[in-house]
């Protein structure tokens, strides 16, 4: 059972803000793993899955990525540069790997396609969720049809990542409501994602 609404719902509440790091050539890019955590609020910087929820250790992506740094000896710095960083969830890092539209690490969009920064406003307007929770590109965006098909955003993890995140938080905020079975509703669907896709068992399941 998926948490419906009643009409489309934007993408991700905020566009991550990420602190000013001096750069520091003996830097290891995963040394900032930490600030990387606190500046994206603990969200996937690509789909927004919240770490919280889906309980695996996150990645650091490199948006410009690492097989093309090493083709050019002027962009070695991006390697350990905290500006090129992207705290991702493991789905989206294993998706992009190292995709990049052209062989030149300064050309990010070639004819509309490509990735955008995902610390970017635009980034976000790249996208929508269905009345289900499904990431959905906006129609007619080639820059966005790009990103959701390479980013493998539809898969349906990232739907019910967002559906139990949803769910949580009603639980947890519910008052007292004229309707008594809201709550147990509320539960059940939530343990339904939870059997369904984390392979959650309880004592009532065995």
């Amino acid at each position: 059972m998926s948490l419906k609404t009643s009409k489309k719902t934007i993408f991700r509440k905020n566009t991550p803000m990420k602190r000013i790091v001096e750069y520091v050539a003996e830097a290891d890019y995963k040394s900032y793993r930490e600030f990387l955590k606190e500046d994206f609020k603990g969200r996937c910087g690509y789909c927004d899955s919240f770490y919280g929820i889906v309980k695996k250790d996150y990645h650091i992506d490199h948006f410009v990525p690492r097989r093309l740094i090493k083709k050019f000896i002027t962009h070695k710095h991006l390697e350990n540069d905290y500006t090129n960083l992207v705290y991702s969830c493991p789905s989206c890092n294993i998706s992009k790997s190292g995709k990049w539209i052209s062989e030149n690490p300064d050309i990010d969009l070639v004819d509309e396609e490509g990735f955008i920064n995902p610390c970017s406003d635009n980034y976000t307007s790249l996208f929508y969720r269905d009345q289900t929770g499904a990431i959905k590109a906006v129609e007619n965006n080639k820059t966005a049809t790009y990103i959701h098909k390479e980013l493998n955003l539809s898969l349906e993890r990232h739907k019910v990542t967002w559906n139990i995140e949803q769910l949580v938080n009603l639980i947890e905020n519910i008052e007292e409501s004229p309707n008594p079975t809201l709550k147990e509703t509320l539960s059940n669907s939530l343990l339904e994602n939870l059997r369904t896709h984390f392979e959650l068992v309880l004592k009532d399941d065995e």
